[in-house]
């Protein structure tokens, strides 16, 4: 039997560059590598000069210079070596491929004599990726000569596929979402049910517009020595549409030791629950009067724009129902990135009049604590106290806060785009932030940030500052989200469609999932599954402080289910059976 390889180079397109979740599962897992490979842990990555800005430290010296040199003199390939910037540190080496001396055009013929790949009339986003990781196989082919010992390469999604036509070393394709079964279940197409009846018609990718992508996934995955997914759901999947059955299942764990302590959890919801507040006060506030004294909830749902795949639309569903129920009022946020041309004007005036006010405020505390110290110790009526309150200048302000007219808009940026999926459909199910409704939305279509002028937090202060994180999804291989929300001493919601909510059903009895619900998806219908994630909200909404602390500190004890400690022993397990085969 073999042995666990010298050498593990990890190969993404999100090494360095954070696209989607595939980067969230190299950073926290590098850790785990390094800890199975030491210095001999490489992750190669492309080279795309604002990403590499912010996540890469490059080193001069290394001992690659004269493979770098000949790749460079030899095919036209600029390499750069350092470290990828995030807590491992690892060794990387960012690809340059522009220059490469090989036209696009000559690879896809290559690809077409060896594999049959029809990739001539390709759309633009397969070129650049099929000739950055042909351009890395080539860096592979002479890094082997030069690493003492045995090397595996694992290779992450279509767009390392190419790369396999390089270099010799044993190979894991890791497939974290087939293309042709993502593009499916974007429509109305039944995918689980092609699944269930055992094989998908090939044709669909020609017909869906991925054939290219759908093409290279498929060689990469029969051409490797392993072939793996993310979950048993994906695994599933992958035979049908792939035509090829996973060897080996690697969930994506989750460093939740790296988190803060639930003694620290608990206080920083406080403090960023207040902060949220005073946004909510601010963009609701100078329309009408809202409930924010008495610890209302605070949801969110965040992601890639991926309307139904996402469950964006069964959210909007179950909102709908909830809003018609009698309740306290709550907020939801939709935390899902879109293009924008900034934020809008009339909610960054809205957040300057509340910082003004505020500012005011805090100006004349001092005098007001003075006034009432001196007056309560002396015994004196504080006859003078509403000298130190400028009447006229409060008034002023008041009415500036509160001149706008209508409805606090629900989206808080100015879209690039005329028609919006998310605003058209609140709208068709009467969530219009009337005064009236008990559900406020706020679709936040940008990356958190502390500096956006407008929430000004970071994702994870969000998730802390929220009672919950709703993740209603019909298509998720995995599902990074509820863990991490979890992570962050929030409850969340996940489906029994996606990889982790399956991995928890399996793992765990119903009593022990206080924290994470998991909404019966996959034998329901849609709108039996809908009100079920109506119910899910509602009591959620009515727990008390003490229920929801309670079911917090579980939501937290089962995201540890996911820790790299457990599962990063399966990457160990795929790389000896490279070896082996």
């Amino acid at each position: 039997m073999a042995g666990k390889p010298e050498n593990f180079i990890e190969v993404s397109y999100e090494v360095a560059n954070k696209v989607g979740g595939i980067h969230q599962v190299l950073e926290s897992k590098a850790g785990k590598m390094k800890d199975f490979y030491g210095e001999n842990y490489i992750t190669v990555g492309p080279y795309i000069k604002e990403s590499a800005r912010q996540e890469f430290i490059p080193r001069e010296k290394h001992s690659y210079q004269e493979e770098f040199r000949k790749l460079e003199e030899e095919h036209g390939i600029k390499l750069h070596y350092g470290v990828w910037d995030i807590a491992a540190s690892p060794k990387t080496i960012l690809v340059e491929y522009e220059g490469l001396n090989k036209s696009t055009d000559e690879i896809k013929e290559e690809l077409w004599n060896r594999y049959g790949i029809d990739s001539l009339n390709a759309p633009e986003d397969f070129n650049d990726p099929v000739k950055w990781s042909y351009s890395v196989g080539l860096l592979i082919g002479e890094l082997e000569d030069c690493l003492e010992g045995e090397s595996v390469v694992q290779l992450h999604e279509w767009l390392s596929g190419p790369a396999i036509t390089g270099f010799e070393s044993p190979s894991v394709f890791t497939t974290h979402a087939t293309v042709l079964g993502r593009a499916l279940s974007s429509s109305d197409f039944d995918l689980n049910e092609a699944i269930d009846s055992g094989g998908l018609d090939q044709s669909l990718a020609d017909e869906y517009g991925v054939k290219p992508k759908h093409q290279v996934e498929k060689m990469a995955a029969q051409e490797s020595e392993v072939f793996t997914t993310v979950s048993e759901t994906t695994g599933k999947e992958a035979e049908a549409v792939l035509e090829e059955r996973p060897d080996v299942i690697l969930p994506n764990g989750f460093n939740v030791e790296e988190y803060p302590s639930l003694e620290e959890l608990s206080y920083n919801h406080t403090r960023k629950k207040e902060e949220m507040k005073e946004f909510l006060q601010a963009y609701f506030e100078p329309y009408y009067s809202v409930d924010l004294e008495s610890d209302p909830r605070i949801l969110f749902i965040s992601g890639r724009y991926e309307f139904h795949n996402k469950g964006v639309d069964m959210l909007i569903d179950a909102l709908a129902e909830v809003n018609e129920r009698p309740g306290d009022d709550f907020y939801v946020f939709f935390f899902i990135p879109s293009e924008v041309e900034g934020a809008r004007m009339d909610v960054l005036e809205n957040m300057s009049l509340y910082d003004e006010l505020e500012g005011y405020v805090d100006s004349v505390m001092p005098d007001l604590r003075n006034k009432i110290l001196n007056s309560v110790t002396s015994g004196d009526t504080p006859e003078d106290l509403e000298n130190v309150l400028d009447s006229s200048t409060i008034e002023s302000l008041s009415a500036d806060f509160h001149e706008r007219d209508g409805r606090p808009p629900l989206c808080a940026f100015d879209l690039a785009y005329p028609d919006d999926n998310i605003i058209s459909y609140l709208k068709e199910k009467g969530l219009n932030n009337a005064e009236d409704d008990r559900v406020k939305v706020i679709f936040y279509p940008t990356y958190l940030s502390v500096g956006d002028k407008l929430l000004s937090m970071d994702y994870n202060d969000a998730i802390v500052a929220s009672s919950a994180g709703i993740f209603p999804s019909y298509y998720e291989p995995w599902g990074y989200t509820p863990v991490e929300t979890a992570a962050n001493g929030a409850l969340s919601v996940t489906t029994d469609m996606a990889g982790f909510g399956k991995f928890l059903k399996e793992n765990t009895g119903e009593e022990e999932r206080k924290g994470i619900k998991i909404l019966e998806r996959e034998d329901k219908s849609y709108e039996e599954a809908s009100l079920q994630l109506a119910d899910f909200i509602s009591d959620i909404v009515d727990y008390s402080k003490t229920e929801i602390t309670e079911r917090k500190h579980n939501a937290r004890k089962l995201a540890q289910m996911t820790s790299w400690e457990k599962l990063g022993k399966n990457y160990e397990k795929a790389h000896i059976e490279a070896v082996e085969r």
